[in-house]
């Protein structure tokens, strides 16, 4: 409830009025807890599962890895029809269908025991994934926040980033103490958990007068209007130059760092690192995105064509990985190459959401995301078995990291020849 007082000033009382924090706020705290949590036990955390697996069940570098290419690959199929669940049903229903799902399956991996059980199971718990993180998160960033839309994603962005931060030492201390298995179970309890939380807070659309607009002091300040949710459908958004450009940068950028996510901890691991320090390593890459996003992130509004800065970004990942592959993964090199990284892929969640509600309007945004994350799905999918497979006929990384510079530097390519192309949808 809003709280008046008045004070005396020149001999007139002057009303004022502290208003009542913005909902999306609570929106927004209750996605994060979830994403922290969901988004840092499954995508954060199966790289710490692949040695302990190989170890268990005798299974190949590119078989483990191939559990990752069908979490992603899984959602990626579903995206299109996730999508237009979260725009027509709403997320905060998709929730009570979504968490419960993703727990049973967390359980079920626990007591594996056969490599089709390691797809069926990721498959299941990523179809889950898909409908309670981080498209249902952005979406509600989008349709909560006009003015501080960036700020919104990028805290999004960074709750992503943060779930590697914390699960991914949590998971490998698990396993070191405990075993492999209990690492699943206490990981399905923890999504129980976080999205108890987040049912709590979460409401799918602001009501009449809720906006994000700056509270003003003044009694009798003219309320906010609400946030109006129109765009281009997904038949109009499809048949736009602008789409497949965008979708093509994102191929070629994900096929990169959702195959580098796989295998970050096997990868330091390779080069000499101790299981604690590879942990580790993946883990400070994480905290320095959350830092980054959370500052310079934030600040992504203001460029009128984000197309540009997703540019630059692929630049630095794609330095990042000459610098690895040219000092061998060397002390020196790697806290250059973390550096750079960060910099580089930090934004690129906030990047995303921006460019497409920028380019098609919010009132489809997430069946126009999911159609697209669908098409993105082709290369994330097939990027780390290609890693594991490399790896397993070489003895390293060298060549993993030779491809994805190149095609990370088709990445900036892209994304530069892409703003340049009108955007078919202008939000005023």
């Amino acid at each position: 409830m809003a709280v008046e007082a008045t004070t005396i000033e020149r001999g007139k009382a002057s009303r004022w009025r502290i208003r009542r924090i913005y909902y999306g706020w609570y929106v927004l705290f209750g996605m994060v807890v979830a994403l922290v949590v969901a988004e840092g036990l499954t995508l954060g955390s199966l790289s710490a599962y692949t040695e302990p697996l190989e170890q268990r069940f005798g299974w190949s570098r590119a078989e483990v890895s191939m559990g990752f290419s069908v979490t992603v690959g899984t959602i990626g199929l579903f995206a299109p029809i996730i999508g237009r669940l979260i725009d027509v049903v709403g997320p905060r229903r998709l929730m009570l269908i979504g968490a419960p799902l993703c727990a049973v399956a967390f359980v079920l991996l626990a007591f594996m025991t056969q490599l089709w059980q390691w797809y069926v199971y990721l498959g299941v718990s990523s179809l889950a994934l898909g409908l309670v993180a981080y498209m249902p998160a952005q979406a509600l960033a989008v349709r909560w926040f006009d003015r501080r839309r960036a700020v919104a994603l990028s805290i999004i962005g960074a709750s992503v980033w943060m779930g590697q931060l914390i699960m991914l030492p949590l998971v490998q201390l698990i396993i070191t103490r405990l075993g492999w298995g209990d690492a699943f179970l206490y990981s399905a309890m923890l999504i129980v958990g976080a999205y108890i939380v987040a049912f709590i807070f979460v409401r799918d659309h602001p009501r009449e007068g809720e906006s994000d607009a700056p509270a003003t002091t003044l009694a009798t300040a003219a309320p906010a209007q609400p946030v109006v949710l129109s765009g281009l459908t997904i038949g109009q958004a499809i048949r736009t130059p602008l789409f497949w450009m965008l979708v093509l940068g994102l191929m070629l950028l994900y096929f990169v760092v959702f195959g580098w996510l796989s295998q970050g901890v096997p990868y330091y691991r390779s080069v000499g690192f101790s299981d604690t320090w590879s942990a580790q390593i993946v883990s400070l890459t994480a905290g320095g995105a959350v830092v980054w996003l959370l500052t310079a992130g934030t600040q992504i509004e203001r460029f009128r064509r984000p197309e540009r800065v997703a540019s630059i970004c692929a630049l630095f990942v794609c330095a990042s990985l000459i610098v690895l592959y040219l000092t061998g993964g060397s002390i020196p090199g790697v806290s250059v190459a973390v550096v750079l990284y960060v910099v580089g892929f930090a934004a690129a969640p906030p990047l995303e959401g921006l460019m497409l509600s920028r380019a098609f309007g919010l009132k489809n945004f997430a069946t126009i995301m999911g159609t697209a994350f669908m098409f993105q799905t082709i290369a994330i999918v097939f990027s780390p078995f290609i890693a594991g497979s490399l790896y397993d006929r070489n003895g390293n990384y060298d060549l993993v990291l030779l491809i994805y510079a190149i095609c990370v530097a088709g990445s900036c390519l892209v994304f530069m020849l892409a703003s340049r192309l009108p955007q078919p949808y202008r939000h005023t």
